[in-house]
């Protein structure tokens, strides 16, 4: 029993090295704009743009806030008090839950929002997913529980993806798609076809984008184009920014849609908004955004999503990322309300679309 005891304690103190090392080795890190770098196959929107920044080490970049997260700061936020923690565990608010069933049903235009960042579109015949994630990632407490929809959705074209953090890349979801799905497209950011490519069928297709590019689609009546955000990936310890992240458009004939994935607050609205004067949908985070001395590069709270939504000039401002998973110190009911107040405030409530969890919209035609 000694011997067992003695191994155990072995493992974990080899696991708090790695773990110390890790931290150590992000903390005297630097990055430095060395490169940039697109897809040459593919077309580059922005007449200006040099290419998506790549450093020293061959790590993605923030273009404008360019960072390393810090193993020390995320321990430090676990570690930390929260000043909203009695707030937090009186909070019994969860979203209200639709029935699914009739949107996906149906054929007409339109988006439901399935919880987290994850919306189903359909968009002139093309139907897309984005961010699917229909379980609970590792260690993260869910606070709306649903069923699955995968068994009511009879038709896939693409899922868009953000990023590789594993509340976004998702991969049980993933390999539940491309199991119904194996002529599905999954699209993502440059240096994520390995990972994808390990989740999905052989006749399943990768493609990937650097920001300001647009997806070759052949064929296809929609158009897909791959945007900058503020944010960063890690899906191991070892591979912090290798995968790009994130945010797209989605446009068919009248219709456009921006899908915002995972960000904080910074130009690249303004500048995505230059480059689509005319977005109909601004699919954006309002959750997880406390404290924000640790998430404010990674989420927008309320206030900064309606400066983001003024900055794009969008018509319509659809609200996610939010009540679905415990993933902060703010309570649950805070990033809506706040939201109200925010957009109050600015006299642009006609604008904001808020979805139930599993509701749906119809567009405009």
């Amino acid at each position: 029993m000694r011997k067992w005891f003695k191994r155990i304690g072995i493992l974990v103190g080899l696991l708090l090295l790695v773990l110390v090392g890790a931290g150590f080795w992000t903390e005297i890190d630097e990055t430095i704009l060395t490169s940039r770098v697109s897809q040459p196959e593919l077309q580059t929107i922005k007449a200006d743009w040099p290419g998506t920044p790549v450093d020293q080490r061959g790590r993605f970049m923030n273009d404008e806030f360019p960072m390393v997260m810090k193993t020390s700061r995320f321990l430090q936020w676990q570690f930390g008090s929260n000043p909203f923690e009695e707030e937090k565990a009186r909070d019994t608010w969860r979203p209200n839950v639709a029935d699914p069933a009739e949107f996906l049903a149906s054929e007409r235009d339109g988006m439901i929002w399935l919880g987290h960042a994850t919306f189903y579109i359909r968009l002139n015949g093309v139907a897309i997913l984005t961010d699917p994630i229909f379980g609970s990632p590792p260690l993260i407490k869910r606070l709306a529980d649903v069923p699955s929809p995968l068994p009511q959705i009879r038709k896939l074209d693409y899922v868009l993806l953000s990023h590789d953090h594993r509340d976004h890349m998702d991969e049980p979801t993933l390999r539940e798609i491309a199991a119904k799905f194996p002529n599905a497209k999954f699209l993502a950011g440059m240096r994520s076809e390995d990972l994808l490519r390990s989740f999905i069928t052989p006749t399943n297709d990768v493609r990937t984008a650097a920001w300001f590019q647009r997806f070759e689609l052949g064929q296809s009546p929609v158009e897909l184009f791959f945007l900058p955000v503020r944010h960063w990936s890690r899906r191991g310890l070892f591979d912090t920014n290798h995968r790009l992240w994130g945010g797209y458009v989605i446009r068919s004939g009248e219709t456009s849609i921006y899908f915002g994935g995972d960000s904080g607050y910074g130009r690249h609205y303004r500048e995505t908004g230059e480059a689509f004067p005319e977005i109909d949908y601004f699919l954006i985070g309002i959750g997880a955004y406390e404290p924000r001395w640790f998430m404010e590069p990674n989420h927008n709270n309320p206030a900064d999503v309606v400066k983001a939504f003024k900055d794009i000039g969008a018509r319509k401002l659809v609200p996610m990322h939010y009540g679905t998973f415990d993933l902060s110190d703010e309570p649950p009911s805070s990033p809506l309300r706040e939201l109200k107040l925010q957009t109050d405030a600015a006299g642009i409530t006609n604008q904001l679309a808020t979805l139930d969890l599993n509701g749906s919209l119809f567009f405009e035609q």
